[in-house]
């Protein structure tokens, strides 16, 4: 692939990880422009470039010419997307907004008109399909990031024998991520010796009476039950180990738009249950690799744990699927072919 790409971003988040080594793997050069750096990203490919000040364009214009882009990847929520924008028009690159609406989300005519009379692209690449039937947004481009690199992580052999090992990873200072439904779901299989709960997310709490108590009851329940091993942020180095030692990766959070880490376990053939809110959902085909629960209805996440956690069968089944789809559809060769279509298309 000869191309020059960039990714205009608030940061690197790890989502884009594998992306990026997929793309300069495939030959192409690839850039990070970010707002800001830090945190659990990934800098082992390449640097992200931070631009702090968004009204610095004599800064960013000379870096876009030395770099010359062919295209460029604006995300919606980047204070530097407009004078990016702004720049690319000038030098003539080709321009992608890039959002997580849904592939099947028909963008409403006042939001094409809002993206136009700032300057921004209207057409759009989204990370997430969406769940139904619904014909695709004819602006929109279907581009999930690759949660695998290339080769492949071996598939970890799982036993049968012992407690299951459940993983949660979402910010622990939020109460719309939901843990308490997993911790209160597994509790039976916890306090019975079938299973191990584990938490990891940034423990930064947002000021809001609901999610100091929600970070406060997962810490108490962490320290009153041995079951739950609450770790809180840990380095994206560190996630491929804890993905191949446990058999279940769940997100039952609302208002979700990707929710990344059940998608990267199925690489190792972990099983991922998913909110229905969540962008990732789409990933899954229910029964075939994994399962989708509805946060507003508690009951679910109780459901699909359970059967989970007491059928060894189940979870070799639907892990050897997440598996499957991580290798093909969500795998660098199919992302790096759906890139070089967009590039093609101009």
């Amino acid at each position: 692939m000869q191309a020059n790409i960039l990714f205009v971003v608030p940061r690197f988040h790890t989502n884009l990880a594998f992306a990026v080594r997929a793309l300069t793997d495939a030959g192409a050069k690839v850039a990070v422009w970010a707002s800001q750096s830090g945190g659990a990203e990934d800098h082992s490919v390449i640097e992200p470039q931070v631009f702090a000040d968004p009204s610095d364009t004599a800064a960013m214009t000379e870096a876009w010419r030395a770099f010359n882009p062919d295209i460029a990847f604006l995300r919606n929520s980047a204070a530097l997307r407009f004078a990016a924008a702004k720049i690319g028009r000038r030098q003539g690159t080709a321009l992608w907004s890039y959002d997580l609406h849904p592939y099947r989300r028909h963008e409403p005519l006042s939001r094409r008109f809002y993206l136009w009379r700032k300057g921004l692209p209207i057409r759009r690449v989204t990370a997430s399909l969406g769940l139904g039937g619904t014909p695709p947004d004819a602006w929109a481009r279907y581009l999930p990031w690759p949660v695998v690199g290339d080769p492949p992580p071996p598939m970890p052999e799982r036993s049968s024998t012992g407690p299951v090992t459940v993983l949660c990873v979402a910010k622990l200072g939020q109460r719309r991520k939901m843990q308490h439904l997993v911790v209160d779901g597994m509790r039976a299989a916890g306090r019975a010796g079938k299973a191990r709960l584990i938490l990891i997310g940034s423990e930064r709490v947002l000021d809001t009476p609901e999610d100091r108590a929600h970070y406060a009851a997962l810490k108490d329940a962490a320290e009153a039950e041995d079951w739950i091993d609450m770790r809180g942020l840990i380095p994206f180095s560190e996630m491929p180990a804890l993905y191949a030692a446990s058999d279940i990766c769940i997100l039952p959070s609302f208002d979700e738009p990707l929710g990344f880490a059940p998608a990267e376990s199925m690489a190792y053939g972990c099983v991922p249950v998913i909110s229905t809110e969540a962008g990732s959902a789409g990933y899954i085909t229910e029964g075939e690799n994994g399962l989708l629960v509805d946060p507003h209805a508690p009951e679910t996440v109780r459901v699909a744990l359970e059967r989970l956690i007491g059928d060894a069968d189940l979870r070799d089944r639907l892990g050897q699927g997440a598996r499957a789809t991580a290798l093909d559809d969500l795998g660098p060769k199919r992302f790096v072919a759906r890139m070089q279509a967009l590039i093609d298309e101009g």
